[in-house]
Formats: structure tokens, sequence, C-alpha cells
């Protein structure tokens, strides 16, 4: 038997801020197909007060990484977003990161934000080529408003880089946007395609009345194809294949070698937002293989991880959370949870 135990001396911090979001991303979770939002989708904050209450200065002085992105929210929607990181700020001089669509607040707010996050910092923006294309994917974003914050935050001294998931409808100006990104100040342009395609050619996006707008269809050009073996109808109608696959997987919990956790915008506390997602998450009418999938993907955490479900800084302490035996999750790996093998296959 392999044991994995949680470390109780947690150096790295992953936080949902809120789960409110002004896009509707097709292939996010917290809509259908880019369409209507899905009704366990909340409307949480983490305000300074709460914060200031579950994390003191000891705790985050021995923080190294504390990074804001969670599953279904942009963290910069938060109210308290800024003076939550500036706190931080003042408690560890570790790194400090956000994840964001950057399409919110002003520039003045976006400028501030430089100066709170003063030291080893990144925010990453998600912008998925030039407009006509990026609005395809980051609906309800506006590209220039993106750029403009970008521009502000970065003359005030920030450090921001860009995460570019590439499509069939974008891939031909990846080129040219990295050029253009990089001249603006962003250190990097990442680019990467998306595996949630699996084999599908064809992804239906929706509208608020449930009718297909367009599709999207992943990259084909030979440098940005993803190559996905696994078949959506085969794994869907024989689960025995799916499990087959996952007891044949080496897990590398990045929890564990990362010392980390995740707190998701309700206050509960997971080994990683994988999970917490996986919890909170409802079942979805099954329109296609890939939600037949989903949803039993879905049911498999919520039977292996439902123990975490009491761990809610707003009834606990962190002490007493990480003090708790259950941390030892992964002392069965013959047992291994789909989500972990999925997401941290060694």
């Amino acid at each position: 038997m392999i044991e994995h135990k949680y470390p109780k001396n947690v150096t790295a911090i992953h936080i949902e801020l809120t789960d409110k979001c002004q896009a509707s991303c097709p292939m996010c979770a917290r809509n259908y197909n880019g369409g209507n939002e899905r009704p366990f989708v909340g409307q949480h904050d983490i305000t300074l007060e709460k914060f200031k209450t579950w994390f003191t200065p000891t705790f985050l002085k021995g923080i190294k990484n504390f990074y804001a992105c969670g599953n279904y929210g942009d963290p910069i929607i938060a109210k308290d977003c800024l003076e939550i990181f500036e706190y931080v700020r003042t408690c560890t001089d570790g790194r400090l990161a956000i994840h964001t669509n950057g399409s919110a607040r002003s520039t003045k707010w976006w400028a501030n934000l430089a100066h709170a996050l003063e030291g080893r910092h990144d925010v990453t923006f998600g912008i998925d080529g030039f407009a006509e294309s990026h609005v395809l994917y980051r609906r309800g974003t506006d590209w220039q408003k993106i750029i403009d914050n970008a521009r502000a935050f970065i003359s005030a001294g920030g450090m921001a880089s860009v995460d570019c998931l590439v499509f069939k409808h974008n891939q031909h100006e990846i080129e040219n946007f990295k050029a253009e990104m990089l001249s603006i100040g962003f250190k990097s342009v990442n680019v990467k395609s998306t595996g949630r395609f699996y084999d599908m050619q064809k992804f239906p996006v929706l509208n608020s009345a449930d009718q297909i707008e367009y599709y999207l269809e992943p990259a084909d050009l030979n440098e940005y194809k993803t190559i996905n073996f696994l078949k959506l109808d085969e794994l869907s109608k024989d689960i025995t294949l799916w499990q087959d696959i996952v007891n044949q997987t080496v897990v590398q919990p990045k929890c564990v070698s990362n010392n980390e956790i995740f707190i998701d915008a309700r206050g509960t506390v997971y080994p990683c937002c994988w999970v917490g997602s996986d919890m909170i998450e409802e079942p979805l009418a099954v329109a296609m293989p890939i939600h037949d999938l989903r949803n039993k993907m879905v049911q498999n955490s919520k039977q292996h991880f439902k123990k975490f479900n009491k761990f809610n800084l707003n009834s606990m302490s962190m002490e007493q959370v990480l003090s708790d035996s259950s941390w030892n999750m992964f002392d069965n790996l013959n047992n291994k949870p789909w989500s972990c093998a999925k997401n941290c296959k060694a």
C-alpha cells in the first residue's frame, strides 16, 4: 500500500475569491455550453473582513505561493479583491498571482493592483487571439478593455502573462498575436490547446434560448493539434474502460507535492480545485456523451471526498481543518479517485 499523507504545513494557497463572472465561456462548467447559467452556481464573495478571520498574519507568513483563480468566478469581480491582496502582501513576501479574463474594473484599479502586488507576482490574462477571434470563446468579455487594463497594470510596474487557448478559428493568427502581446509588455504568451474536446470535431455553443449559435472546433494545424485517444462514446457506454485506465494510472498528487490547499468561494477547504469543482457540481442533462462522462466523474468524486464537505472556514479554524486525520486521503491508491488520475497522473 502506498500512502500519500497530506501536509499540515501548508505553503501554497489557491483561493476562489468569488464564484461570480461576467463571461460565458462555452466549455466552462458554470453555464450550459455558453448559454444559460447552471443553477448550482452561486453569488458568493469572500470579503476582506471574512478573509482576515480565516487567515492570520502568522499563518500567511509561511505561505510561499498565494494565487486566486477558482472554478466558477473571476477573482477581479470579487468586491475586496484588491484589499485582500494588499493584506496578504503585508504578511508574506511569497509569490502572489491572479488568473483572470481581465475584462472588469477601471484602469486606475489595475494600476493600484500593480502597487498592491509589489514584489514577486504574476497576473495571467486569458486572451484567445485578436478581438474577433477572442470573443468566440471568451463570450461576454471586451477585448479592448482587457488590453487597456493590461497596459495600465504593466505601466504601473505589474508583471503579466497571457494564456491563449488555440482553436481552429484562431490558429492562423497565433504568431502575430504573440508578437503583439509581447510588444504591449506581457512577459510571456503561453499557447495551449484544450483537451475538453476529447475526440469531438465540433462543440455546439448555445444562446439563452438553448439554440445553437455556432460551433467551436479544435485546432487542426500540427503545431497546435491535440490527439486524444480516449473516445467519448466508448467511455460513456463502457465505464469499465475508464476504470481500467484509472487503475493503470500512477498518481502523484500535486496538492501533496506542492503543500497546497484550495478554498472555494463558500469557504470550503479541499485538496485542489478539481475536487472542489466536482463536489458542488450538479448532474447535467445528457445531450452528448461528454455530459454522461462528466456526471460519472463528479459522482465518483462525491463518493471519494464526501468527508471534506465538513471543512468550512466559516465554522472551523484553519488549524482545526488541517489537523483532521481525513487529510490522509490517498492511503489506498488501489481505489483511486478518477479526478486524481485524470489531473495528477505521473
